[in-house]
């Protein structure tokens, strides 16, 4: 057989090949896009019907379901089945749920109550069909799932569907194939053995195999030319494609594990880059990439500092503060690349923390100078006098210096306050470290009653009843006694403050779900709805007069909150003015 022959039906071969995997690549994608089309018209169907039969699932019952899905399912053309957490069919399109089996085992059904979403492919028996099953979990309101919305079209619909497309693939095959023929004449008058292999080498660069590498014949003219340029380019594809993944992996890499917003903007204003913490940031759910900026942000503020910069290619910087869903503040920075498509990259910091931090050491600075300012302001006042001897009598002496004596006490009760919120503090912190060594197995119990027994006299002076009440004979829990002592002291003494002679205070003791919880309440003149939420903080005071003139320093409930949280637990307050307070605090046993 002469070359000629030889090459002209191996390449004609080759071609048919080709072709008829091409064909039946084409047909089985056909399939595939078919089935997902129909998967996807399943999916919405069941979304759809979730919608529907939502106020019917609340209260289930098979008369109910039933008229629902029966209209469903003439509606739009598909099975549709409602089945409960226990497999029972409440409702079914096609057939009676009544006379339907358990569907339990179905394996859609475990798949949608296990995964969340389920499909199969199966016989069914009730409809004697080969169908294809889609099934979705409805969850009630506290996100249970309580049934399963299944639907289903008869595989026989979606073969019918594919029909008329794979003929004309077919047909389409057998011209090409009649085309090769020819073409395969006409080529293998010029061409030799050797390109064959240059057009099945070319296949696997063109499918992206660029490790190989063409035979070079020996022999001159145009085809070792074009296999020299072939292998080159090859070998330089590959080595520029290694370097594009290594540098694309890096830089992934590196923008996922930043906590900053990282975005990359054309000069079009389409998104090229975005980072999670940007989406984070923006609460972004859909793919943002190649968007319009202000498509994607929707931030007035953010955009037009974005504008500026495209405009005049100049980087700038501003504060921005968010309100919605929760208080943030962030800086954000835009600068414009050094690139001929002149993009620019938006950077954004969350300095929420950091303006917290600010706005709190400004206000304790402020609170605390104002503290100290009143008393110092009084000593220094009445020690002038003192050494100006401006008294008309000893008795007057006397009373100077009380008051002297008065404002230095509370010098004394505010500085030994915050060394306590300093070290409560710091015990704070070290609790997130788990790194409380102090902490022993302690009655608490008997901690309130040593606690009641050294208020026990300031009570008495006001005519108080007293009570204590516990459901068991010891209430045991791993904390700090020292700090636990402080804690109820603090808060039975503002009880006892702020109670009206002969009024009552109460401590409640119980346990619950490895809790235990304590309840300090008092029919003193209570707390004003406005200020409960401020209550905890450092110098907050509801009435400052009246805490100042009974010793308080405004550091009490800040010291009882840290003390609280040390321990793992909360507090909580609930309060009507004139009517009294009650401290809820749970701790961890």
């Amino acid at each position: 057989m002469s070359i000629f022959w030889k090459q002209f039906i191996s390449s004609f071969l080759i071609i048919v090949l080709v072709l008829f995997l091409f064909t039946f690549l084409v047909i089985g994608e056909l399939n595939k896009y078919d089935k997902s089309l129909t998967k996807e018209r399943l999916l919405t169907t069941a979304n759809l019907s979730t919608q529907v039969l939502k106020s019917s699932l609340e209260t289930p019952t098979i008369e109910g379901v039933q008229s629902i899905v029966s209209g469903l399912g003439e509606k739009t053309g598909v099975r549709i089945t409602v089945i409960d957490k226990n497999g029972v069919v409440l409702g079914d399109s096609k057939k009676n749920p009544r006379e339907m089996e358990n569907h339990s085992e179905r394996p859609e059904f475990k798949q949608a109550f296990n995964e969340g979403f389920g499909e199969s492919t199966r016989y069914s028996s009730t409809l004697q069909k080969e169908m294809f099953y889609v099934a979705v979990p409805y969850q009630d309101k506290n996100g249970k799932t309580t049934a399963i919305i299944r639907t289903a079209l008869p595989l026989s619909i979606i073969q019918q569907a594919l029909i008329p497309l794979e003929s004309k693939v077919i047909y389409m095959g057998i011209a090409l194939t009649i085309l090769a023929l020819l073409l395969s004449l006409a080529v293998s008058k010029t061409t030799t053995r050797s390109l064959a292999g240059i057009i099945n080498i070319s296949d696997e660069l063109a499918k992206g195999n660029l490790n190989v590498e063409i035979p070079v014949s020996d022999s001159k003219g145009e085809i070792p030319k074009i296999t020299k340029a072939l292998n080159h380019m090859a070998q330089k594809l590959n080595e520029v494609f290694k370097q594009l993944s290594h540098e694309k992996n890096q830089l992934e890499a590196v923008l996922s594990a930043m906590s900053e917003g990282v975005m990359v903007v054309s000069g079009k204003g389409r998104i090229i880059i975005i980072n999670n913490a940007l989406k984070e940031m923006f609460n972004l759910t859909d793919g943002p990439i190649q968007k319009p900026y202000w498509e994607v942000l929707r931030n007035r503020e953010v955009i037009k500092l974005i504008e500026g910069v495209l405009e005049n290619l100049k980087p700038d910087s501003k504060e921005i503060f968010y309100l919605y869903p929760e208080e943030r503040y962030y800086l954000v920075n835009v600068i414009p690349l050094n690139s001929p498509e002149k993009e620019i990259i938006v950077v954004m910091f969350d300095i929420t923390e950091f303006k917290r931090l600010e706005n709190i050491k400004a206000d304790f600075i402020a609170n605390v100078s104002h503290e100290l300012r009143t008393p110092l302001t009084a000593i220094k006042g009445y020690t002038e006098t003192l050494q100006e001897e401006a008294f008309e009598s000893p008795q007057d002496q006397k009373h100077f210096l009380s008051i002297i004596k008065r404002h230095a006490d509370r010098l004394i009760n505010i500085v030994s306050d915050l060394l306590v919120l300093s070290e409560v503090e710091s015990r704070d912190a070290l609790s997130k470290a788990n790194e409380n060594r102090d902490f022993e197995e302690v009655n608490i119990d008997e901690i309130i009653k040593s606690s009641l027994e050294a208020l026990k006299t300031k009570a008495s002076e006001k005519g108080l009843k007293v009570s204590f009440e516990t459901t068991e004979s010891g209430h045991i829990i791993t904390a700090n006694r020292f700090l636990l002592e402080q804690m109820f002291i603090n808060l039975i003494d503002n009880a006892v403050k702020y109670t009206p002679e002969h009024g009552k205070i109460g401590i409640e003791i119980s346990s619950r779900d490895k809790e235990t919880i304590i309840e300090i309440y008092d029919t003193g003149i209570g707390i004003p709805k406005e200020s409960l939420p401020r209550i905890f903080e450092r110098f907050y005071r509801v009435d400052k007069t009246r805490s100042r003139k009974m010793g308080g320093t405004g550091l009490g409930l800040s010291i009882v909150k840290h003390i609280v949280i040390i321990h793992g637990g909360k507090i909580e307050v609930q309060s009507e003015e004139e009517k009294g307070s009650r401290f809820i605090i749970t701790l961890p046993t």
